[in-house]
């Protein structure tokens, strides 16, 4: 009798070895995964093909412990719109810079023989090279930077008007709302209309 309980025991052992095993296998081969996914994103980073983006998979953790200062500055950005890490579904940031040659000429001399200016007006986001030549060339090289954040977040809503008493409140029902708050650092540009449509398969 002593046989078949140490036999039926070992056999439960063994089970439930086999199915912590497995668990531990598909988390291994998930975080695997993501990490492959990972260096196939930073290698189309850095790659000459600049229109190929790959999305980077990491936890909140993962993105609050990273050095990378894109990081960082997009777990500041979350800190500064106080946004609850939990309810982040989504996060991108955008550095672009915007140019553009502009040259006039002129029929007439305008300038005084042998001019030749060249001045550049500049800030944090925008540089502008202008160059006067005689007789009649005006040269703009302007440049703008962008920098944008956007963060894709949960937040509960209630499904009426909430009520003036709080205790009332806490038995009002609420639902998720999807948002996205979108961030333009660069005072000189305006977003005048954008729009974020989520494909239902």
């Amino acid at each position: 009798m002593k046989r078949y309980l140490f036999i039926a025991v070992l056999f439960g052992f063994m089970v439930a070895l086999s199915i912590w095993q497995s668990r531990e296998i598909n988390t291994w081969k998930e975080k695997y995964r993501r990490e492959r996914n990972n260096v196939e994103a930073y290698q189309a980073r850095n790659s000459i093909y600049e229109n190929d983006i790959r999305e980077y998979q990491m936890t909140m953790d993962e993105l609050r412990a990273s050095r990378d200062s894109i990081d960082r500055k997009l777990a500041d950005m979350i800190d500064e719109l106080k946004l609850k890490d939990k309810r982040i579904q989504y996060l991108q940031y955008q550095a672009r810079t915007i140019e553009k040659t502009d040259t006039v000429v002129f029929k007439d001399t305008i300038f005084k023989t042998d001019l030749k200016l060249d001045t550049l007006l500049f800030d944090e986001w925008y540089s502008l090279t202008l160059k006067l030549r005689y007789p009649s060339s005006i040269m703009a090289y302007p440049s703008f930077r962008s920098e944008q954040y956007a963060i894709i977040n949960q937040k509960k809503e209630y499904n009426r008007k909430p009520s003036r008493w709080f205790f009332i409140r806490w038995f009002q029902k609420k639902h998720l709302v999807t948002e996205m708050k979108v961030i333009e650092n660069n005072p000189y540009i305006t977003n005048n209309e954008q729009r974020f449509i989520k494909v239902i398969r």
